[in-house]
């Protein structure tokens, strides 16, 4: 096992000279959209997971628990809650299903977020919280915000403001069943607060290759924890673009309704290895064509020429997911395509864009500060790692 030392111990020159280097590395080479303004944005982290040691239990109508935790065996359906995946789902079963999150420590929260997919799933949900576990049927639990009532709505954005909680029980009767997605639960801990953690704790190389689930874990480098940025959008309010990637599904960015094709492009912070683009965005029709690139175009037209990764095509179902080889890129671009001329009216909307690769789990330690995981060490560039291909990958099955 690698093992690396808590705190990385440096001059003040050194200081200042590691600083001018992550400021130079995260200038644009090319700029189209502005820097985000201080309201465009959601600013809190998602302490709801894993990335940040959360933990989750699931308790379905005939009584079965599964926990899970750090090493994803058992639930994966559960575990998808606290990924960064939203385009992944849970499914609500007809009857009562719990959730118990399981937070690392105890924290203030302000807001509690959830996915109601395709708005099909229909009931009531009741919140309660404590500071010490409890079974899921403990009368100890103390309530939260009565029952709240949840159908044909696809996006829920509740107010916890002042509650405190170290574990949150999420008590679903569901009357019609259907799917959930993208829990989040806010407090006071900031986005960047958690990248000036990652930044200054440790980097953490991906020396490690295995595709075992329990070896590696998803990391999103198309985040603003990660030190992402959107580098680019075809229209709408710049300022805002920052929202596809603020680790908030009910956050999003709009696009002008005369773009005749809405894109986007994130710049990561440096060139990684990435296996995975997803993305949550408004329920209509089209197209979406998703690109990998190590440099940044100069006029959009360029992207044209370009053979994207993967084109796929959606009947409405807000959401899209592509799984390829592992690609080094610096930048990942959206480029949305709609079906009708009564979507291309409508405008366009991205709550959230995601791009994955691996973290090894043996060097990472997610019930302690969290780290900025590097996984670009190893890529050496081939024709393997171009940004464009000829040979798209096959979709992998994303939750209806």
């Amino acid at each position: 096992m690698i093992r690396f030392p808590s705190q990385i111990h440096v001059g003040r020159q050194l200081g200042r000279l590691l600083a001018l280097i992550v400021v130079l590395l995260i200038q644009p080479s090319f700029i189209q959209a502005a820097p985000s303004s201080p309201d465009s944005a959601n600013h809190a982290k998602n302490l709801a997971r894993m990335n940040c040691g959360a933990q989750i239990e699931c308790i379905t109508p005939d009584g079965r628990i599964a926990k899970v935790t750090r090493v994803i065996t058992e639930n994966a359906a559960a575990a998808a809650l606290i990924m960064d995946d939203d385009t992944v789902s849970c499914p609500l079963q007809e009857g009562e299903t719990n959730f118990v999150i399981a937070l690392p420590k105890t924290s203030l929260l302000d807001r509690f977020t959830f996915l109601n997919e395709n708005a099909a799933a229909r009931g009531e949900l009741r919140i309660a919280v404590s500071n010490y576990r409890l079974p899921a049927n403990s009368p100890k639990w103390t309530p939260v915000e009565g029952t709240i009532p949840f159908s044909q709505k696809r996006h829920f954005d509740l107010s916890l403001l002042g509650v405190e909680a170290k574990f949150v029980k999420l008590s679903f009767h569901v009357q019609q069943q259907g799917r959930i997605a993208a829990l989040g639960l806010y407090g006071q801990q900031s986005l960047g607060d958690f990248a000036a953690r990652q930044g200054h704790v440790m980097l953490v190389s991906n020396t490690v290759r295995s595709h075992q689930v329990e070896d590696a874990v998803n990391f999103n480098f198309a985040n603003l924890y990660a030190r992402a940025r959107v580098a680019y959008v075809s229209s709408g309010t710049t300022p805002a673009a920052q929202r596809m990637i603020d680790d908030d599904a009910y956050t999003s960015f709009h696009f002008s309704p005369a773009d005749p094709h809405p894109t986007a492009v994130v710049e990561l912070i440096a060139r990684e290895r990435l296996h995975r683009v997803s993305a949550v965005y408004k329920m209509q029709s089209g197209r979406l064509d998703v690109y990998l690139m190590d440099r940044m175009f100069t006029d959009e037209s360029q992207l044209r020429d370009l053979t994207p990764i993967a084109s796929i095509t959606d009947p409405g179902n807000g959401k899209a997911a592509v799984d390829f080889d592992p690609r080094g890129a610096r930048y990942v671009a959206l480029r949305w395509t709609p079906g009708t001329e009564q979507d291309r009216s409508s405008g366009f909307e991205i709550a959230e864009v995601s791009a994955f690769g691996d973290v090894p789990l043996s060097v990472l330690n997610m019930d302690e500060a969290p780290l900025y995981a590097v996984n670009r060490a190893s890529i050496q560039p081939g024709p393997d790692d171009s940004w464009s291909s000829s040979d798209p990958p096959t979709i992998p099955i994303v939750s209806p």
